[in-house]
């Protein structure tokens, strides 16, 4: 999965005293779209010597493989030598691994600095704390952290055949997805798992197993994994056709031949999982 960076690693510690360096990768945003180049040594960032800009213009995100990452919140489209713009979708293919996890990481921190410009509760403009990652309003004193958004990606199984669905209202989606869905406050994981099938494709579950979790950037969620096996034997599926567009059982032979996973994906892994008979491993 785009996580899975090892022996590297990505340090998300704040740092509150932190300038960048020359050398130092820069993380721009102009609406979805990334400042970056792609060339044959992949996905690269820009600089910091490339910019102009005072230093209290970056904000402090994150190391990797020794070098700082910086976000510049000014969004004004820049034209820097070989570098263009290029939507957020590029995370899910391009290299190195990395890069693109810092990258999708980056873009997590963006969208919530965008959203936490003025406080919720009085209306304030926020401020950045100077000890720890998080935003305070200095007139009610409200705090406000990185948001992360707990999400299931559910596998159903039965027998040898997994349900598979297709997005609703997404261009160029096709039927390569799971049941997935966010999970509500007062909810646990496991009542998302139920209450999502039932909802999505109109079916019972039962023997939930945890498979794993995932840092998904692009939405902000943290993506918890599960296996479970149809509850009964009528498989009729009944689509919610606002959230999928199709869903079908797909045999294990099937996803052999035709499947091919990009590796980054929870969904990916697990559906991939499934084809070679390895649902039931541990990890």
């Amino acid at each position: 999965m785009i996580q899975d960076i090892e022996p590297k690693h990505l340090y998300n510690e704040w740092k509150p005293n932190a300038v960048p360096k020359k050398t130092s990768a820069v993380v721009q945003f102009c609406g979805r779209d990334l400042l970056c180049r792609i060339d044959d040594n992949g996905l690269r960032l820009p600089s910091r010597a490339m910019f102009a800009d005072g230093d209290g213009a970056f904000t402090y995100l994150l190391e990797l493989d020794g070098r700082e990452y910086y976000l510049l919140r000014d969004e004004t489209r820049r034209e820097l030598e070989g570098f263009t713009y290029r939507d957020i979708a590029l995370f899910r293919t391009e290299t190195p691994r990395e890069i693109a996890y810092a990258a999708v990481s980056a873009w997590h921190l963006c969208s919530w600095y965008r959203d936490t410009k003025f406080c919720g509760r009085c209306g304030a403009a926020m401020e950045h704390d100077e000890k720890e990652r998080m935003m305070h309003c200095p007139k009610c004193g409200n705090m406000v952290f990185p948001r992360i958004n707990p999400s299931v990606i559910v596998a159903v199984t039965h027998g040898d055949y997994l349900l598979l669905t297709q997005y609703a209202n997404r261009p160029g989606a096709t039927r390569t997805a799971l049941i997935a869905g966010f999970t509500e406050f007062g909810e646990t994981f496991e009542q998302t798992v139920h209450r999502e099938v039932l909802e999505e494709v109109g079916l019972k579950v039962k023997n939930l197993r945890y498979y794993k979790c995932q840092p998904w950037g692009i939405s902000g969620n943290i993506m918890m994994g599960y296996w479970c096996e149809l509850d009964g034997e009528d498989d009729t599926i009944h689509l919610d056709d606002f959230e999928l567009a199709d869903g079908a059982w797909v045999s294990r032979a099937e996803l052999r031949e035709s499947y091919h996973g990009n590796g980054i994906a929870l969904t990916s892994e697990m559906i991939s999982r499934f084809a070679e008979g390895r649902e039931h491993e541990s990890v």
